[in-house]
């Protein structure tokens, strides 16, 4: 798996987070911008975490499960990011940095890759 899109929780395209390859347990990923992003959605709070600054790479966990993969990573403003995949190539994202939290879909366009 090397591209994963997020959405919000109402479906609206927000990012696509890239991991580098080779498949290991330690990668580096990095947000990109949906081509389909609306204004709305890059300025939603969802936006504001998912791009606070300027474009920046991650050390990430990847770790393939029983039920898909899943990466972990904490991006530069303490908010850490839970990625779920499944079998289906769909699942589910979170942040949380305390007691707040933001949520959202997840795919996978290309699947997993060997």
């Amino acid at each position: 798996m090397n591209m994963i899109v997020l959405m919000t929780a109402a479906g609206a395209p927000l990012a696509m987070l890239g991991l580098s390859t080779p498949a290991a347990p330690e990668r580096n990923c990095i947000f990109m911008i949906h081509p389909q992003i609306t204004p709305a959605v890059f300025e939603s709070k969802e936006g504001k975490i998912v791009f606070p600054d300027r474009p920046t790479e991650y050390p990430c966990r990847y770790a393939k499960t029983k039920s898909g993969a899943d990466v972990a990573f904490t991006n530069q403003n303490g908010w850490r990011f839970e990625v779920r995949i499944g079998h289906g190539d769909e699942g589910n994202w979170k942040a949380s940095l305390v007691e707040d939290a933001v949520s959202g879909r997840a795919f996978s366009p290309f699947g997993e890759s060997k």
